[in-house]
């Protein structure tokens, strides 16, 4: 260690003495100071970073300068500057401004994708002559807007070989959505590396039988995510969770793993705590009705003393492990349940004595075991060659004898849920198996429903249960009619997820790190399938976490806005699916906007979303009911869902989706800059309204009861996006 320490010192003390050092291997081809004229030849350098230092390394094999702009630590303006140089090519491998910006920011960008993308595809044009052997990477599928800033655009450049992608190399920019400018780059290249030649490759529609034959959609029943404690209904899904983790070698049609990343408490001592004094009178204190059903539901669950004695006799607690707190709460899950959790640690301030903890959940009404979850830190053991002593099998049957025995009913009706795919490892890396986990389905109707059942860890050196967790509650199941059907299935992953022929770098388990470069393998993979691969059983919708369907990809330009003046605001809006048009491909710009629709608009535009098979009525029904919530509808106020809304009302309703209905309220001290203001009746609400630039059509008059056309009420939520945030 000494040694390998010095030679750093050396190495470290050579760059910084000489512009053009020696070192030992490998050789940089391009100087400090031949690297420094690059990068201030592909960027500027903000003028307050004045401090500079750069610093030598290797990665893959290949040397790099990494050069360092940075503004004084005392600078009225923090910021730096980071370029890697390729000290072989001189080709730019990365940069990345950052620069402070304090100046409350808008939550629509001032610019467009689109033009960002121009940007981007002239400086990577200019930069990297490599280019031209790339192109644009497919957009992923356009996600809702979620009610933050957009702050800057990201644009990749995968590179082509042999007319095939190989989406691990290219050029990725990102292009600050305010500015336009380059905040971040980055060049990946791949040399020396042989690619196999396509014309050998099988035909796609064996490698589709081979991929679906291990990664089909299934039907499993699906819960979607919690929406506060408002319990949700299980859906019938297909459901192909692996699917992006496979591939089909193109010249074997072997099935392979892929890597799916590749792309780009408070202590307390609960036996000594003291009870608390009564009263020498008690004083009655009225209960509102929902603090009377919370006090009777209460009543009716374990005490402390009796959860420790269910916990105590369901789990042993190791020796030396002491009670540090326990709480009783709602599962987070299924709200209506309650549970106790119980945790102990093992901590000593002796080095290199044992650690650990033990955490304990029971029902708080039935004392069934929950979960439990353990872990001892031996440091004399872990300088051991620990001896694996039980296989994979035999796990197994400890696992699932340990659950028969606890909960055999329930058990009985589960089927234990495959195995998630192997990804390769570079042979140095792979851990040794030290344990092993298996989960096992909840069966209803013949159908999985993996979001219950029950999940085991076993030790595979001392056979012991070191995790358990079993998830489970009544609940309702659709009856399976209609289905779609496996074919059918697996045609709408596939429309969503087309197969396409691709290089990737496959680590096998022979691969050493250090003396070889991993292999490109010729693969066909589904390219976006991590991203969507739930599909509703009956009419094949891709759905979200949420149960709600996701968009078919990138919305098409509406056919009747070219040439409109708020075209500009109008695509932006769609980009975000904060805006929708017609049936029939159009956006009707210059009809009047209904009630239902500006509502709608506004509460997309602040990262509203409707939860999946949340209500049953009308459209608009969740969005009028969001905007009660909230406070854009008062209790007295009429919502005519179908009628035109008015310039006022369209002022109103966005005055309070910013939070300033109380200080529009005021009375006596708002002056409206309008010839018509006599008339206006929300005389706060409209004064902030044009105050704050918000009126897409200002006139000398307000016209407060004139319609607001669909146009207009695009070119306002544009301006509502717009307004600086703090």
């Amino acid at each position: 260690m000494t040694r390998v320490l010095l030679v750093m010192f050396i190495v470290a003390a050579l760059v910084l003495a000489a512009p053009q050092p020696t070192f030992a291997a490998p050789v940089p081809k391009v100087s400090l100071e031949e690297a420094v004229a690059a990068a201030k030849a592909a960027f500027t350098i903000p003028p307050a970073f004045t401090e500079f230092s750069s610093s030598f390394s290797t990665y893959g094999g290949r040397p790099r300068w990494e050069l360092r702009w940075n503004a004084p630590a005392d600078s009225v303006a923090p910021g730096s500057m980071n370029v890697v140089v390729d000290a072989i090519t001189k080709d730019i491998l990365g940069m990345h401004l950052w620069q402070e910006d304090s100046t409350p920011g808008a939550l629509l960008p001032k610019y467009s994708r689109a033009e960002a993308e121009k940007v981007a595809w002239e400086f990577a044009q200019k930069l990297q002559p490599r280019f031209t052997e790339t192109r644009p990477a497919p957009e992923p599928d356009t996600l809702p807007y979620w009610g933050g800033w957009v702050s800057r655009y990201t644009l990749f450049f995968e590179r082509l070989i042999n007319g095939v992608p190989f989406p691990q190399n290219g050029i990725r920019v990102e292009v600050n959505a305010n500015t336009l400018q380059v905040v971040d780059y980055s060049f990946k290249w791949d040399y020396d590396q042989e690619f196999p030649m396509p014309d050998k490759a099988i035909d796609a529609a064996k490698a589709q039988a081979a991929l679906l034959g291990k990664a089909a959609p299934r039907l499993v029943y699906f819960r979607p995510s919690g929406n506060g404690e408002k319990e949700r209904p299980v859906l019938l899904v297909y459901d192909a969770p692996y699917a992006g983790r496979y591939g089909v070698d193109a010249l074997s049609g072997e099935v392979i793993a892929l890597d799916p990343y590749y792309y780009p408490m408070a202590k307390g001592d609960l036996a000594g705590a003291e009870g608390l004094h009564a009263a020498d009178e008690v004083i009655e204190v009225p209960l509102t009705p929902a603090e009377e059903a919370e006090v009777k539901e209460m009543a009716g669950f374990l005490s402390q003393e009796e959860a420790l004695a269910k916990v105590q006799a369901a789990v042993q607690v190791p020796a030396g492990f002491r009670l540090e707190n326990a709480s009783l709460s709602k599962n987070w899950e299924y709200p209506s349940q309650r549970q106790w959790t119980f945790n102990w640690a093992l901590t000593s301030t002796d080095a290199g004595a044992k650690s650990g903890y033990l955490n304990v959940s029971i029902d708080a009404r039935t004392g069934e075991l929950i979960s439990f979850n353990r872990y001892i830190f031996d440091p004399a053991e872990e300088k051991k060659e620990q001896e694996i002593k039980y296989s994979r099998e035999q796990a197994k049957k400890l696992a699932s004898g340990f659950i028969a025995k606890i909960q055999p009913d329930r058990f009985a009706t589960c089927a234990e849920e495959p195995e998630e795919p192997v990804i390769p490892f570079m042979e140095e890396k792979i851990p040794e198996v030290r344990s092993y986990s298996f989960r096992w389905a909840r069966i209803v109707n013949d159908i999985p429903f993996p979001q219950q059942g029950f999940w085991v860890t076993v030790d595979a050196v001392t056979g012991e249960i070191t995790s358990y967790r079993m998830t489970w509650a009544d609940l309702s199941f659709p009856v399976p009619e209609g289905l779609l059907g496996q074919d059918k299935a697996n045609q709408a992953l596939l429309a969503r997820s087309p197969l396409t022929l691709e290089y990737v770098t496959v680590p096998g388990l022979d691969f050493r790190s250090g003396t070889d470069k991993p292999p490109v393998r010729l693969v066909y993979r589904l390219r976006g399938a991590v991203g969507v691969r739930r599909f509703d059983a009956k009419s094949g919708a891709a759905l979200d976490w949420n149960g709600n369907p996701l968009p078919e990809g990138k919305p098409a330009p509406f056919s009747d806005v070219a040439g409109h003046p708020a075209e500009g605001d109008i695509q932006l809006l769609a980009e975000r699916q904060i805006v929708t048009g017609a049936p029939d491909g159009k956006f009707h710009p210059d009809e009047p906007s209904t009630q239902a629709d500006y509502l709608a608009m506004l509460l997309r535009a602040t990262g509203f979303r409707p939860q999946g098979q949340d209500w049953k009525g009308s459209w608009y029904e969740p969005y009028e009911r969001e905007a009660r919530r909230r406070g854009l509808l008062k209790g007295d106020e009429v919502f005519a869902a179908d009628q035109p809304i008015s310039r006022e009302q369209a002022a109103v309703w966005t005055v309070r989706a910013l939070n300033q209905d109380r200080v529009a309220s005021l009375s006596g001290i708002w002056q409206v800059p309008a010839k018509d203001a006599a008339i206006i009746r929300y005389q706060g609400h409209v004064a902030l309204y044009l105050g704050q630039d918000l009126d897409p059509d200002r006139q000398e008059l307000f016209r407060p009861d004139a319609p607001l056309t669909r146009a207009q009420a695009a070119q306002g939520i544009v301006r509502f996006l717009r307004l600086p945030r703090a």
